[in-house]
């Protein structure tokens, strides 16, 4: 077999790897024509042979697959409505109490700007309220050893306001949350059983995707622990702060 021949059961391999690797991670039909149209654009128009025939679709291929994977974890920000696609299809799948916290963490932690220096702890937490700051030394004292507070603010999704801490690893995101409950968003009246309890307390959990969230409810609030940790792990970070954090809420008056 001459080398052309080798090569050209080499790339026909490679080819046959690469589109396995997309059959595996659908591409959303929006980011195949946005692939399509940059190597279009960057491509010389062809000449005659296989090597300027192959190399084009290689290319795409590979970009595709790559971009399938970051997809579906969701880390391909794009638009901002490719964000709120990811995030309305990641919310599908829990229920609806557990939405708010989920789909502010994913919107502000997740898709926010995370610092590659940690602030300290006065500098990450100045634009919250002195209201909150009961919350804030439980969140301190009882998040998991590895995580670190980076922000702590008031921040508005929906229409609805939330009280939230951002915390990182040097791996992962976690966040504490806090919003006023809905009616319809009522643990009880969408008849959950709860994951587990700590000290009395009821724990309600969920996963979707690559995130995971616990939450209580106490008084008029709703608290969330959302984060990329392993169920067990994130629901155990809601049980360290569970009966603090439901104490204070309890207090909250309107």
């Amino acid at each position: 077999m001459n080398n052309e021949n080798m090569d050209t059961g080499m790339n026909q391999e490679m080819l046959a790897r690469l589109r396995n690797a997309v059959k595996s991670e659908p591409v959303p039909p929006e980011l195949q024509v946005k692939v399509r149209r940059r190597i279009d654009a960057r491509t010389a128009p062809p000449r005659f042979g296989w090597r300027n025939t192959w190399v084009p679709a290689a290319a795409m291929l590979v970009v595709c697959a790559g971009a399938a994977v970051l997809y579906q974890v969701g880390r391909l920000r794009g638009t901002v409505e490719d964000q709120e696609s990811f995030i309305a299809s990641t919310l599908q799948s829990v229920a609806t109490p557990l939405k708010p916290g989920l789909d502010d963490h994913i919107h502000c932690s997740h898709y926010g700007r995370v610092p590659k220096t940690l602030p300290g702890v006065e500098e990450a937490t100045k634009a919250l309220p002195p209201k909150y700051g009961s919350l804030l030394q439980v969140v301190t004292n009882r998040a998991p050893g590895e995580f670190r507070i980076y922000g702590a603010h008031l921040c508005k999704r929906g229409g609805r306001q939330f009280v939230h801490f951002q915390l990182k690893s040097s791996r992962r995101l976690l966040s504490v949350i806090v919003v006023r409950k809905e009616a319809r968003e009522s643990f009880v009246r969408h008849n959950l059983a709860p994951s587990v309890m700590a000290s009395g307390i009821p724990v309600y959990s969920a996963g979707s995707r690559q995130f995971q969230t616990a939450a209580i409810e106490s008084g008029e609030y709703m608290a969330y622990v959302v984060s990329d940790l392993p169920a067990e792990q994130n629901t155990r970070a809601m049980l360290a702060m569970a009966r603090e954090v439901s104490e204070i809420l309890a207090a909250w008056k309107s």
